[in-house]
């Protein structure tokens, strides 16, 4: 029994030892990757070249300091290392630096030598995952370098061009754009350079037309990608707090090449004041609409849309600034110069107007010009002495109108015993938006007088484009239209149209003959009156609208008024025929009927609401 337990207990120990007979197979090593290397790099700056007697810009980069960091990176940017320069680690002159450099990872093409490519400054560097040989940066409102190694040196390049200017003193941030909203920046970068050149490429990601900066001492820079080009030049807007209040504008084209810097020198003295059309303290005139001509009854600063006319979106192209063609205090006073009206200018898309701190009543006409001086368009601006008044004057008309003519600086009055002149507002050519003086004094034959680009009479019919680039010209033809190319439109009865003189929510009125003031004889119509000797008639009961008997004016010469005292033009929106448009021909010599007159003949126009 004894021997049987003892074979037992001795097969339970050997039992293990021979259950397993095979030999356990090692496990082989996983296969090393690419290992780290640790080499000494020398970073070189390039070369900076500036015109004769010109220096480089302080900002520009031309020697290493100490702190400066360059990213290195092979194939992927998590492999990437940040080095950081010591002092000790830059030669004399600083153009170069020399440094060790632990856990790089070179990345290895058949195409190129190249392995290692570096990125200044590492502040902006933003490189892709996978990123080869390019190098990605977030911005380019800096200088920016890039390189590739050619054994352990680097060779940097530059990836922008500077353009550069110097503005005086006391300037802060501004913002530049440009005519054609060129792209003048963007939110990334990305350049490629190897070591063969005809390899650079550079991809712009989110181009921006509009981009900040701060004057720095009294030097601006503008780093700019390789081949920028502004065909219509550039436009800068200075800040005075949070405000713009200062405008440089540059007019010729501008091309950018990396590495070189196009210095325009100083361009202080063309620094002008600039009227922001999105300051606080700037009026709105079209918040009504939009018109060719616009109210204006308090001292200040207005804007309005630079659009065609009545049509809100239809914005003019290529404007390149707003002047004041004339100025008139409806009179034969001597009228100053910006008495009316002290500034007119463009931005943004606005035409930007500023009174003179005392309101002076009168007229003005704007135009918009482009950059070889064209007008593209042009507004009435009215100052009326006293306010205007809109009432129904007995239905006379149909519809509320006007107490005065349009232009007209004060209303005539039933009881005057002399109409002032600054009654008989301005006079227009039938179709056309833009005004002429009336006479400027009682019974004158003479318009008024006026401060600015004079008027001029055709020696014959001229085209509508002839009539919008040259706002004082007259068309001249005997008993007709003034117009070469006939077209009974250009004040229409449907809707208020492009080229009516009205302001927003006011048109020439449509002729009605239903209603008084189209009849045949308008002396039969209740709260008629007239008075030749002071030269006023009157309509319309219980409320009577007054119109002065302002005469009208040939367009044969620029003196041509007749009539004033005796018969009164008042025109309708219809055209009648192809030479005459159909107006209020008032004549006492005659009788008190509606009409019509020749289109190129100037008379009044009542305005009333749309």
């Amino acid at each position: 029994m004894k021997t049987i337990e003892r074979i037992a207990i001795l097969c339970a120990v050997l039992l293990p030892l021979f259950s397993c007979h095979e030999k356990p197979v090692p496990v082989p090593p996983e296969p090393e990757g690419p290992q780290p290397e640790t080499r000494t790099l020398t970073f070189v700056l390039p070369d900076v070249t500036v015109g004769e007697g010109e220096e480089v810009p302080a900002s520009v980069k031309t020697a290493w300091k100490a702190g400066d960091q360059i990213v290195v990176h092979g194939e992927y940017a998590k492999d990437q290392v940040t080095v950081t320069l010591g002092a000790g680690d830059i030669s004399g002159d600083g153009k170069t630096a020399t440094v060790k450099v632990d856990g790089l990872f070179p990345y290895k093409r058949e195409d190129c030598s190249s392995t290692l490519y570096a990125s200044y400054p590492a502040s902006v560097a933003d490189n892709l995952k996978h990123c080869f040989f390019y190098s990605k940066f977030s911005t380019t409102q800096q200088q920016i370098l890039a390189a590739c190694n050619t054994g352990d040196t680097f060779q940097f390049q530059h990836i922008l061009g500077i353009l550069s200017m110097t503005v005086g003193e006391g300037l802060g941030g501004y913002t530049v754009s440009t005519p054609k909203k060129d792209a003048l920046g963007y939110e990334f970068l990305q350049v490629k350079i190897t070591d063969n050149e005809q390899y650079y490429k550079q991809y712009v990601g989110n181009p921006i037309i509009q981009m900040d900066g701060t004057v720095d001492g009294n030097r601006i820079l503008m780093f700019l990608p390789d081949e920028t080009s502004f065909p219509a030049g550039f436009v800068i807007k200075f800040k005075e707090g949070d405000d713009y209040t200062k405008i440089f504008k540059y007019t010729e084209p501008v091309e950018i090449t990396r590495g070189a810097i196009v210095d325009l020198g100083d361009i202080s003295g063309e620094i002008q004041h600039y009227d922001n059309p999105f300051s606080k303290d700037v009026k709105d005139l079209d918040t009504a609409g939009n018109a060719n001509c616009y109210i204006i009854n308090e001292p200040g600063s207005y804007k309005f849309k630079a659009v065609y006319g009545n049509e809100p979106t239809n914005y003019l192209q290529d404007v390149d600034d707003a002047v004041i063609l004339w100025e008139t205090w409806n009179d034969n006073s001597e009228v100053e110069p910006n008495s009316v009206l002290a500034h007119a200018s463009f931005a943004e898309d606005f035409i930007i107007l500023r009174t003179p701190a005392t309101l002076h009543p009168g007229n003005a006409l704007v135009a918009a010009k482009d950059a070889s001086g064209k007008i593209l368009w042009s507004w009435h601006i009215w100052i009326p002495a006293t306010p205007i008044v809109t009432a129904n004057f007995g239905g006379i008309m149909g519809v509320d109108l006007m107490d005065r003519n349009l232009g007209a600086l004060v209303a005539a009055e039933a009881g005057d015993a002399e109409v002032s002149p600054a009654s008989y507002g301005m006079m227009y050519q039938w179709g056309r938006k833009d005004p002429f003086t009336a006479a400027g004094t009682f019974k004158g034959s003479s318009p008024a007088t006026y401060a600015g680009v004079p008027e001029e009479v055709a020696p014959g019919q001229i085209l509508l484009e002839d009539a919008i680039a040259n706002p004082t010209l007259l068309g001249h033809i005997n008993n007709g239209d003034w117009c070469l190319v006939v077209n009974n439109e250009f004040w229409a009865d449907a809707d208020k149209t492009i080229y009516d003189p009205c302001p927003p929510g006011y048109r020439v009125p449509k002729k009605n003959t239903a209603n008084p003031f189209w009849s045949a004889d308008l002396s039969a119509q209740a709260g008629w009156g007239v008075d030749l000797t002071a030269g006023w008639l009157k309509v319309g009961s219980p409320d009577a609208s007054v119109f002065p008997i302002a005469g009208y004016r040939d367009d044969y010469s620029v003196n041509g008024l007749s009539k004033v005292g005796v018969r009164t033009l008042y025109w309708t929106s219809q055209a009648s025929d192809d030479a005459k448009g159909p107006g209020a021909d008032l004549r006492s010599d005659r009788s008190y009927t509606f009409g019509s007159a020749p289109k190129a003949r100037l008379g009044s126009v009542r305005c009333t609401v749309e």
